[in-house]
């Protein structure tokens, strides 16, 4: 059973979904992506993409001239983009949505007897606000920002969802925690390019610890900061590869010396500041999924992580990396680090350990068949 399975994919940007899509298209199970993403960029046959063109640009101009994510053009973009998509799904049995911008789409593709999935690449939305709520408090940190338009058109596709995907355990448990049926989550980690994301072939900087991310409580930079200005390591230096929140270079004092924040950068410059470090962490108070861990492995760098990430679905504490709690202490992250710093071999080991961990997982290949088989039971039940 499960012959006809056909999956239209709908994202307004790239996140995990294309290589979602490119998967379903492999194995022969892909109506169609409906997308904002360039044809090009996605990287299937014509006839397998609806593309809104320009979609994406006038969002972002939007969002730029009303810096407030709940501006009325944003939500009114969103909405668009929605009707749109539900326009052209073709002839699928199963609908999956990236959660945000799928509410009419799911409502529509469910009315027509398909299967509808909800993509929630982190955590249920009122966890993740609770949690950076609590964080922003103890710190005396401005609130996170939360648009009310969002939470109200994600809470009505977690409803709405015959089922709901997401990368990770703590992720999982995020909507277990507000109630949703343990059977209706289920969970599938994301992949890594590893081909792009390799190993380097000169020497790495002794002494460089480097984390990939918008700078911001989320990441939890401030934790990082506290805990690389207690490390013993004589001449460590940080480098914090992303956009920096307005306010958060201030906060933390980034211009002290040691640190180097990178502001936006390109894929290719992530992957050679990844190259060029010692050791990778991500000290995040909550994570769908850090696909950055999984880029950082590839690359053969030991890696530390807050049990937020969801670390634990790619590393084996101890083997690969370490892991810490979140939100992180910093002295707990500090020992962390020094311990990779001073123990060159160790840390060597781990990253090559690492490298192998996601060789292992064949890139994108292991998601692809969990995907897959996720969607046919969606639609079937169990085989």
């Amino acid at each position: 059973m499960g012959e006809d399975l056909r999956v239209t994919v709908l994202s307004a940007y790239p996140f995990h979904m294309v290589d979602q899509a490119r998967q379903l298209h492999r194995a022969g199970v892909l109506e169609r992506m409906v997308t904002a993403v360039p044809r090009s960029r996605v990287g299937l046959p014509r006839e397998f993409v609806s593309n809104r063109m320009r979609w994406s640009a006038f969002h972002r101009v939007a969002r730029r001239a009303v810096p407030r994510a709940d501006s009325l053009l944003s939500r009114q973009l969103v909405r668009d983009f929605d009707r749109w998509a539900a326009s052209q799904l073709g002839e699928p049995s199963v609908v999956n949505g990236l959660s945000g911008f799928a509410t009419e789409t799911l409502s529509r593709a469910s009315a027509h007897g398909a299967t509808v999935f909800c993509d929630r690449g982190s955590w249920h939305i009122l966890e993740q606000q609770r949690v950076l709520d609590e964080e922003a408090d103890r710190i005396g940190a401005p609130l996170a920002h939360f648009d009310p338009f969002i939470i109200e058109r994600e809470l009505r596709e977690y409803q709405l969802a015959d089922r709901i995907l997401v990368p990770s355990e703590p992720a999982r448990q995020s909507f277990i925690r507000r109630g949703v049926d343990a059977g209706r989550v289920v969970k599938v980690p994301y992949g890594v390019d590893i081909s792009a994301f390799s190993v380097p072939t000169e020497d790495r900087r002794p002494g460089s610890v480097v984390s990939v991310g918008p700078v911001s409580l989320q990441k939890g930079h401030h934790h990082l900061i506290q805990a690389f200005r207690m490390l013993s390591t004589r001449n460590a230096s940080l480098t914090l590869v992303g956009a920096v929140t307005p306010g958060w270079d201030k906060r933390l004092q980034l211009d002290q010396a040691g640190v180097r924040a990178t502001g936006p950068v390109s894929r290719t410059r992530v992957i050679e500041e990844l190259q060029q470090a010692s050791v990778f962490v991500l000290a995040s108070i909550h994570d769908g999924f850090g696909m950055v861990i999984a880029q950082a492995m590839a690359c053969g760098l030991p890696v530390i992580a807050t049990e937020a990430t969801g670390i634990r679905e790619l590393i084996t504490d101890g083997v690969e990396g370490i892991v810490v709690p979140a939100p992180p202490d910093a002295q707990t992250l500090a020992e962390a680090i020094d311990n990779l710093l001073c123990d060159g071999d160790r840390a060597r080991a781990m990253g090559a350990a690492a490298r192998l961990k996601v060789e292992s997982f064949g890139g994108w290949d292991r998601y692809g068949r969990q995907v897959v088989a996720a969607f046919r039971e969606g639609r079937y039940g169990p085989t």
